[in-house]
């Protein structure tokens, strides 16, 4: 691989006006110094050799007025093509300069921070001196004359703004960015790029070596051939690394390598199709990464990955834990306290302590290791409002909308789907937001990938999402994202290759463990070092039947005073869902134990849960028929909580004395009803079907079952 940087594919114009005029004197409003800047310093005894170098074999005559050669010269480092064509006939250590520049923050950098750079190091203080000189006598240089400190005495050094725009642009012209650098396939296009001496195109000889060459036991294979200590170093790099190790982390970390020694690792891994070994920089794509860099291929790490990430019996977690659906179970529980609660919030719409402690005294306690409970409940508030879930009144209360109280009636994978999506644009998990939304959605995908049931290494799916990632940066529009504020220097890039996977690890713990989506395992000392897709997950993300082990309905047994024991198959994520909504949970062990109250049982109608979906799940679940007694005191609570029928006829039947008086005298009853007959009887006006009379009555505070 070449020493130069890359830089990606730049969408922005950055050609300078057509000709340029005496009164463009003087640096840009930012402080960037312009091509006009950098010609009016030149002499006019050297004006014939800065114009010669400009147009190049052009057969153009030199303009007799010193001034009509300053702005043919600007003209002409307005044009990015042109640039390109006059940077690339400088010598190597003149090019290094403006290659560094173009990178730094608005293009320029002290006389000091030139010198210490670790690609110019070699260049003493005198011949630093030298190339700057030469430089700037070509107008591709400006001593800007401002110092970093004030006092200090450091010199700046700058290219003008169409300069380094210009290399930005003439780079991104001829380089495939870092597709070229990361992946084998483009690796082998750059390699063979050439037409094959058989005659077939050099496109249709890539493909059919890179096939050969990509296939997993290939990629295997080439890395045992490796030498001891290189294949040493690049299992540790792709296990710990990912497959890109900077060469600052290489010096820190512990190795029996006694130094770096990228040129002949370069060679070493080339040769073999594994990897390289050079310079690399994305901080124009808003990451903090430029160094020296050991490269294993995309697809090379991905073999090497899948051939060590799934453990054996030996190295099973030493504990496996798992949340299952406690996360929508929690929700629910927290929509129904809005209902039957006035929920205050203080001034900065936050619900006060005490009211906090007792909506947690109503969540399933066990929020994992990962998360407290507090946090958890801070998820749901964030979400529930966010979404639409609940909103304030002119009261200073926070109330359900008609979006919460629907909310209850949706499927469980509905509701977790709706959650992960909320979950992937989340802002406050660390990162960069726009590079942490694209590694999630790529994580996503990726997760349909892995068996179900089966742990694997935690870094596995993070390190493969972060690569594919990185691969992918030209087509994410990255460098249009982040180019304009790295170059203004009011942008500092805080997340490094290493960070944007361990980022990756903290959302996939706090989320997808929080929703279900994945168990985790930890070892003997407590830290998480797999995880598995869990049933429930794998059919969110749509894998068919036989990708997830179906193993029947989930029995229970309800005995006659009230106490359901569920017994798991493993698989009984949509019972433990409705269970949770009627009932409260008690002891979780091997058998899971419920309990059927009245305020379970209203809580559920008031979420939105109907009578006979409570009565359904237990007799059609049950190994045994459901004690007549249970099924009595159910229908029973079911009317005392003030529950009606509506039939298709629009008749509205009240059993409950209480409900009916305050049904009947409501005034925003009154427009929906045609007539009130007997005792607990009314007929509605003919203009609402029974679900919108269902729904415009919830919103009334009445619970209505169509019958």
């Amino acid at each position: 691989m070449s020493s130069r940087s890359f830089n990606g594919k730049n969408k922005r114009s950055t050609s300078a006006p057509k000709r340029a005029t005496l009164s463009s004197k003087g640096e840009q409003k930012s402080g960037q110094p312009t091509a006009w800047d950098a010609v009016e310093r030149i002499p006019a005894s050297e004006l014939g050799d800065l114009f010669q170098f400009w147009v190049g074999s052009k057969t153009e005559g030199q303009p007799p007025d010193n001034d009509q050669v300053r702005e043919r010269v600007v003209e002409l480092m307005g044009d990015p093509s042109r640039i390109g064509e006059c940077v690339a006939g400088l010598g190597t250590r003149l090019l290094k300069i403006l290659e560094h520049l173009a990178r730094a923050p608005k293009f320029q950098k002290s006389i000091v921070e030139l010198g210490s750079a670790e690609e110019l190091s070699y260049l003493g203080t005198y011949d630093l001196e030298a190339v700057l000189i030469q430089l700037s006598r070509r107008a591709l240089l400006v001593e800007t004359g401002a110092t970093r400190f004030a006092g200090n005495g450091e010199r700046m050094f700058a290219l003008p703004v169409e300069v380094g725009n210009g290399l930005v642009a003439s780079s991104s012209s001829t380089s495939k960015g870092v597709f070229e650098v990361l992946t084998l396939r483009g690796y082998m296009d750059k390699l063979y790029a050439k037409p094959a001496k058989n005659g077939r195109s050099g496109t249709h000889r890539v493909r059919e070596m890179y096939k050969m060459y990509a296939l997993e036991s290939a990629a295997v294979a080439r890395i045992e051939r490796l030498p001891d200590g290189v294949r040493a170093l690049i299992e540790k790099a792709i296990l710990e690394f990912g497959g890109i190790l900077p060469r600052s982390l290489f010096e820190r970390m512990k190795t029996d390598l006694p130094h770096w020694n990228g040129r002949r690792w370069q060679m070493i891994l080339e040769k073999s199709l594994v990897g390289t070994v050079g310079r690399v920089d994305l901080g124009p794509y808003g990451i903090r990464h430029e160094d020296e860099t050991l490269i294993v291929f995309n697809e090379v790490a991905l073999a090497w990955l899948r051939h060590v990430a799934v453990p054996g019996d030996p190295d099973r977690p030493h504990e496996e834990l798992g949340l299952g659906i406690d996360l929508v179970s929690n929700l629910s529980h927290f929509l129904t306290f809005i209902i039957e609660h006035d929920v205050r919030f203080t001034v900065n719409g936050e619900i006060f302590k005490t009211t906090e402690r007792k909506i947690l005294q109503h969540l399933i306690p066990n929020p994992g290791r990962e998360l407290a409970r507090e946090e958890v409940l801070s998820f749901i508030f964030r979400f529930a409002h966010d979404q639409g879930l609940i909103d304030s009144t002119g009261e200073r209360t926070i109330g359900i909308t008609s979006a919460g109280r629907e909310w209850g009636s949706q499927s469980l994978n509905y509701k977790l789907r709706y959650l992960v999506d909320y979950s992937v644009e989340e802002g406050d998990l660390g990162g960069e937001l726009f590079h942490q939304v694209r590694l999630r959605q790529i994580f996503l995908r990726l997760i349909k990938r892995i068996e179900p049931g089966v742990w694997y290494d935690l870094m596995y799916l993070p390190f493969l999402a972060r690569n594919t990632y990185l691969s992918s940066l030209d087509d994410q529009e990255a460098e249009d994202q982040f180019a304009e504020r790295v170059h203004s220097g009011a942008y500092s890039p805080q997340d490094d290759v290493q960070r944007l996977a361990w980022n990756l690890v903290s959302w996939a713990r706090k989320r997808l463990y929080l929703l279900g989506v994945l168990d985790l395992g930890y070892d003997k000392s407590g830290r998480p070092v797999a995880m598995r897709l869990t049933p429930s997950g794998a059919r969110l993300l749509g894998l068919s039947s036989n990708e997830v082990a179906e193993n029947g309905v989930g029995t229970l047994v309800v005995t006659p005073d009230f106490e359901i024991v569920v017994f798991p198959t493993g698989d009984d994520y949509e019972l433990i869902h409705d269970l949770d909504r009627f009932c409260d949970r008690g002891t979780h062990g091997h058998l899971l134990h419920y309990v059927l109250t009245e305020a379970s049982v209203r809580r559920a109608l008031s979420e939105g849960l109907f009578l006979e979906r409570i009565l359904s799940v237990l007799s059609s679940n049950s190994r045994t028929p459901v004690p007549q007694n249970v099924l009595f005191s159910v229908r029973d609570w079911a009317i005392r909580a003030g529950l009606m029928t509506l039939n298709s006829k629009l008749e509205l039947h009240c059993t409950d004395s209480a409900t009916w008086t305050r049904f009947r005298t409501d005034p925003g009853v009154r427009t929906h009803v045609a007539e009130f007959g007997d005792e607990g009887y009314a007929r509605l006006v003919k203009r609402s079907s029974p679900r919108r009379a269902q729904a415009l009555f919830r919103d009334l505070g009445y619970l209505i079952e169509v019958i």
